[in-house]
């Protein structure tokens, strides 16, 4: 009996229909096909992950609280006594993310991911990215915000050609739009490809104008992001 496996005719994790031959979803960036077990392993165990960690949560708060979990912190990324936020928690437990939507659940998973990224804390952060990476395939549906966010997730664990397959779905659904170009340069980054990061660069600038000029969501929502980059890259 082969063991070769056939080309799925749609994605496992979004059921977006695949063309033939393709190794990643071009909706939500899965490896699909022949060669998507290692993918299909590494979604598996992080959601394996994801739950076992839930539940150790769980366990420990109402163990060890009598009252209910602190959902204005339980999940912040910030520093303890910002704005919002209640008595400092540990900061390598799970979010409390009982009580959210599963879009709340992937943003605070991401920003645990990211936040502890930027502060060196790379055994958080390749702790909680398979969670993230699993919540985001739990979404019912996904827009160009999250599929860059989702990338960048991808960027942080090492799996840059599902980072760039998102990238290409960013731009086939919005032509030119920035988060994919901006993408494609931390993927360039990543891989220190001199003459991708190049190409990226130069896409991002040649977009930048006509593109902010549409007011798209999400680029409200990253305007200071992609300012601070369009200055960084015009003035090397």
């Amino acid at each position: 009996m082969t063991t070769a496996t056939a080309v799925a005719a749609s994605c496992p994790s979004c059921r977006a229909p695949l063309t033939p031959g393709a190794r990643y979803c071009h909706r939500c960036g899965r490896a699909v096909g022949a060669r998507s077990d290692r993918g299909i392993w590494i979604v598996a165990w992080g959601t394996v992950v994801f739950f076992i960690a839930m539940i150790f949560y769980f366990v420990t708060q109402r163990s060890g609280q009598p009252a209910g979990p602190d959902m204005a912190n339980a999940g912040n990324a910030g520093p303890a006594g910002s704005a919002g936020a209640g008595p400092a928690t540990n900061p390598g437990a799970p979010p409390d993310i009982s009580q959210m939507t599963p879009r709340e659940r992937y943003f605070r998973l991401h920003d645990r991911v990211m936040s502890a990224a930027e502060s060196g804390d790379t055994a958080t952060a390749n702790r909680f990215a398979p969670m993230a990476i699993a919540a985001y395939g739990m979404l019912d549906s996904v827009d160009v915000d999250a599929r860059y966010h989702a990338g960048a997730l991808h960027v942080q664990s090492g799996s840059l050609p599902a980072a760039l397959a998102l990238a290409d779905t960013i731009q086939a659904e919005s032509k030119d739009n920035l988060l994919g170009d901006l993408l494609r340069l931390e993927v360039a980054q990543a891989r220190k490809d001199r003459a991708a990061e190049s190409r990226a660069r130069t896409a991002f600038l040649d977009h930048y104008d006509a593109q902010l000029a549409l007011r798209r969501p999400e680029y409200e929502e990253h305007k200071t992001m992609l300012q601070d980059l369009h200055k960084q890259l015009t003035t090397q």
